[in-house]
């Protein structure tokens, strides 16, 4: 009689039964083993078992990254920063698999948008942290010396769509350029303004917003180069309240009092489109500080920082219309200057609901998280998370840059 070969015997032993049973294990009990796995390579590693692995692996989600990079005074010498949103809102640090010497610049469709600090001109790398996969980029070699990439945004993974495209914006004068993984090279858009914008790819189509102005990226199917078309703004909101200016780029963004617009976002949020602003309230109460009048605020050290909502409505051929938004129900909201995404409570614990995490003092040594209830503008909740890499304080500890990263594993 043969024997079984001796491998099978200790796979049998090992496994407490034939290989046949593990991949057939019930998907809850594959979930909690992937959720108690101790680092992001053993799960990529529990994806690539089988098929029936990686789907119960899918219904997983992951928690938010705060990911930030400084550099000394030359501009060299990048250091990465990383951290992880605990299921009591609070930042815990760990180690990101991210190269060493890259500075970061943003985030999208779960990969870090990195850059070498001491290359001229400045290439782009897309990086998987969890999975390593990497997609480089060329420079942007129209963007002037002085120009400084801030937000690269993706309309798809590119490990999951051939035809992807992206979106990079320059500052601090704003300028615009587009990515086509087809023609694989960067093409400059007409589109001119002081400050940062907001860019999202929404219902198929990139917006950009920047203040009062929306405008959408229109490309052509013939191969011509894509424009971007400003949208005109409806002089009232759906109740026939007026909120806001039209074409104008002052300092007012829509809603009322002298404010001034500090950060413009557009996210996609629950099937809408959100613009959101992050301003400096101008008006206070002399008694106690407090800002007057509404929004969601918070003390930035410097001011007041108020945070407003509008659902972005499209009411004709080329125009929208800005509809005032009080709450975010089940989800919370992920600001930071260099991108924006809000994620529902039922799908990510450790968010809280109707909040925003809002990235504040960009740069600054005791840069920090303010979380804001927008649950009532007068009895707020405000509660500050310090990003304490163990260098708060130190006036050379101040990060270049930092924002909010979702893994996708």
């Amino acid at each position: 009689m043969v024997s079984p070969p001796r491998r099978r015997i200790r796979s049998t032993m090992a496994c407490g039964g034939t290989g046949e049973e593990w991949p057939s294990l019930p998907a809850d009990l594959l979930l909690a083993v992937f959720a108690l796995l101790p680092s992001d390579a053993d799960r990529v590693r529990f994806r690539a078992v089988c098929a029936r692995w990686a789907a119960a692996a899918a219904t997983w989600r992951p928690r938010p990254w705060l990911v930030g990079s400084r550099t000394d005074r030359s501009g060299q010498g990048a250091a990465m920063s990383s951290f992880w949103l605990s299921q009591a809102s609070g930042l815990v640090p760990f180690a990101a698999a991210v190269p060493p010497g890259l500075e970061y610049l943003s985030s999208s469709h779960g990969y870090l948008a990195l850059s070498d600090p001491r290359a001229a001109p400045k290439a782009i790398t897309l990086l998987n942290p969890v999975t390593g996969r990497r997609v480089p980029l060329p420079p942007i070699g129209f963007f002037k010396k002085w120009h400084d990439v801030a937000t690269v945004v993706l309309s798809a993974d590119p490990a999951a769509d051939a035809g992807w495209a992206a979106v990079a914006a320059g500052f601090p004068t704003n300028c615009l350029a587009y990515y086509s993984s087809a023609a694989g090279a960067w093409t400059p858009l007409h589109f001119s303004a002081a400050g940062y914008a907001g860019v999202e790819h929404y219902g198929g189509r990139f917006y950009v917003a920047f203040k009062n102005r929306i405008c959408v990226l229109h490309e052509p199917e013939c191969g011509s180069p894509p424009a971007v078309i400003p949208l005109e703004l409806s002089d009232a909101d759906a109740d026939g309240d007026h909120v806001g200016g039209g074409g104008s780029d002052d300092e007012d963004v829509p809603g009322s009092g002298r404010r001034v617009a500090v950060d413009t976002h557009l996210v996609e949020c629950d099937g809408d489109l959100l613009h959101v602003s992050v301003r400096d309230e101008a008006e206070y109460s002399s008694d106690d500080d407090v800002a007057v009048d509404g929004g969601s605020s918070t003390d930035s050290g410097g001011g007041k920082r108020v945070v407003e909502l509008h659902r972005v409505e499209l009411v004709g051929d080329g125009a929208v219309r800005l509809v005032p938004v009080e709450r975010l129900g089940w989800h919370s909201l992920f600001l930071g200057r260099n991108r924006a995404f809000a994620l529902s409570k039922a799908e990510f614990p450790a968010c809280r609901v109707n909040c925003v995490y809002l990235l504040d003092r960009q740069g600054h040594p005791d840069g920090v998280v303010r979380v804001l209830d927008m649950d009532s503008q007068w009895a707020r909740r405000d509660e500050t998370i310090y990003p304490d890499d163990g260098r708060r304080g130190s006036p050379s500890a101040g990060w270049a840059r930092r924002g909010w990263f979702l893994p996708s594993y």
